[in-house]
């Protein structure tokens, strides 16, 4: 599904994941202007013993929301085009320490901390967010330990 709207994108970069539920992403789409995700990607850094990056797989989930969740650090999306002088309409929040309420798992996802976690939606697959709900990338449990988080988001306000 190709909107033709605004794109963006928005990122944070080394940032903790805790060793807990965190919402890595949470996007609130404002009233009447829908959301389509294009693209995630997150990359951890992992533990180094003895020279050897050790592997911990953790449990993403995408999903909508009935709630948003609280804490977490907004993000600023920008324009990708640089002629796009209107500012993102929608709520971007990297991070959350408190998770919103989930309704509806839309993908399910066990990853390395090795290597980089990356969805690159077709047009058929790309998550479309109405305008007015939430939706959330979110680690479902903690990891055994913290983790250095970087993440890119790309998005389309349509």
């Amino acid at each position: 599904m190709a909107g033709n709207g605004l794109i963006y994108t928005a990122s944070f970069t080394g940032s903790t994941l805790p060793n807990a539920a965190t919402g890595i992403w949470e996007i609130t789409a404002a009233a009447g202007v829908p959301i389509l995700i294009h693209s995630i990607r997150v990359t951890f850094t992992p533990t180094i013993t003895s020279g050897v990056a050790q592997d911990v797989r953790l449990s993403l989930i995408s999903t909508r929301m009935s709630a948003a969740g609280s804490g977490g650090t907004a993000a600023t999306p920008r324009a990708i085009n640089s002629r796009n002088t209107v500012a993102a309409a929608g709520t971007y929040t990297g991070m959350q320490t408190t998770p919103g309420t989930a309704t509806n798992t839309l993908d399910a996802e066990i990853v390395s901390v090795i290597v980089p976690f990356e969805r690159i939606f077709t047009p058929d697959q790309r998550i479309v967010i109405p305008g007015g709900t939430f939706w959330s990338l979110k680690l479902t449990a903690g990891g055994g330990q913290t983790f250095v988080t970087s993440s890119e988001i790309y998005v389309e306000e349509i």
